[in-house]
């Protein structure tokens, strides 16, 4: 017989087995049903949480996404993920200053096993401080993001366009050339 956690795992697996496999709105449906379902078992669960947010933010709905990180990062304030996801939610909502202050929360409670989100860290504040027309402090958060993460095609490809304008914007115009 199996116990509420084995069907608490059971269900979050399979909740994440039809997020990662698919864009499918029917399959994304599915698993917020499920993680529904996980959340009902254990409400205060902040994996769970996060996972709901991650299902929200894929079918566009923004605030079911953020009141879900919301409820995870209540649950873990000191959980980077929690952090990083709401950081991503206000950043698509463009509340972007409090996406920064969320951003710079995650790094302030990353541990050693944090590992695999700090290039998605460097990367998420660097695309908020260029929204917020922040491009110096863009440019140079992909920079020390690859001094952190030196094989990561993600901060290069961020950096590139920077760098390009940067460039561009050391060009000058003489008045008077002919086309």
């Amino acid at each position: 017989m199996d116990t509420y956690e084995d069907e608490f795992d059971d269900v979050v697996e399979m909740a994440r087995a039809l997020v990662g496999s698919t864009d499918d709105a029917g399959d994304l449906w599915e698993a917020n049903e499920l993680v529904n379902r996980a959340l009902g078992l254990r409400p205060a669960d902040p994996e769970a949480w996060i996972l709901k947010c991650q299902i929200m933010s894929a079918l566009d709905d923004d605030a079911s996404a953020l009141a879900a990180i919301e409820m995870a990062a209540r649950r873990a304030p000191r959980l980077p993920e929690a952090h990083y996801w709401r950081a991503a939610v206000l950043a698509d909502l463009e509340q972007f200053r409090d996406a920064l202050d969320s951003v710079d929360r995650a790094f302030r409670h990353l541990t050693g096993e944090d590992d695999w989100l700090v290039e998605d860290l460097y990367c998420e504040k660097a695309v908020i401080l260029s929204a917020l027309g922040r491009a110096d402090e863009a440019l140079a958060t992909y920079e020390t993001g690859l001094k952190h993460c030196p094989e990561s095609s993600l901060l290069r490809a961020g950096l590139a366009p920077l760098r390009r304008e940067r460039v561009r914007s050391t060009f000058k115009v003489i008045p008077g050339g002919r086309h």
